[in-house]
């Protein structure tokens, strides 16, 4: 869309089609992002930046103590970071604030106790373990989402359920089999 369209409000015609349109568009659109502001080293003892020998250090990091400049400080909830330091927390998941993904063990859980119920002979095994893995992550983190805990208590249901079940297939095998003995 050529910028004369959207400089300006109200309708205009595209100039491809031949279609009426009304433009309205953010005035933040046109303008480009501000670049933050850097000082440069004036005397001989003020500190610089690890990364910019030229700029002025304004904050050290939190994790290594390096002197940054403010192009290379990265602010984050409890304290500041270099970008290395942030690059290291992102793929070590050391850092929880930036934790982008989690393991979702209620569906995890719910699947275990659930999926093999189709077959019914892998419940005398996945029912257990289904019950395990509820008590075991009760209170792990569940969902960067928030939601509830009512996979783990449809898990809990399903496993009991399936392992009646198999109780009740076995007691019945064994009841038919004594008859025809």
């Amino acid at each position: 869309m050529p910028s004369a369209l959207w400089e300006s409000s109200g309708e205009r015609t595209c100039p491809s089609c031949g279609v009426a349109l009304y433009v309205r568009v953010f005035p933040a659109f046109a303008s480009k992002p501000a670049a933050p502001e850097t000082q440069k080293v004036v005397e001989g003892g003020e500190a610089s930046c690890f990364y910019h020998a030229q700029n002025r250090a304004v904050v050290p990091c939190g994790e290594c103590g390096r002197f940054l400049c403010s192009l290379c400080s990265l602010e984050i909830p409890g304290g500041v970071l270099c970008p290395t330091c942030f690059q290291a927390g992102v793929s070590t998941h050391k850092n929880q604030v930036l934790e982008t993904s989690r393991t979702m063990h209620d569906t995890i859980a719910l699947a275990l106790a659930t999926v093999p119920l189709l077959l019914i002979w892998p419940v005398v095994v996945t029912a257990p373990l289904a019950l395990y893995w509820t008590v075991r992550h009760w209170k792990s983190p569940r969902s960067i989402v928030p939601r509830s805990r009512v996979r783990y208590y449809f898990a809990i249901l399903f496993a009991l359920g399936g392992l009646a079940l198999a109780g009740l297939l076995i007691v019945a095998i064994v009841i038919s089999s004594r008859r025809r003995s």
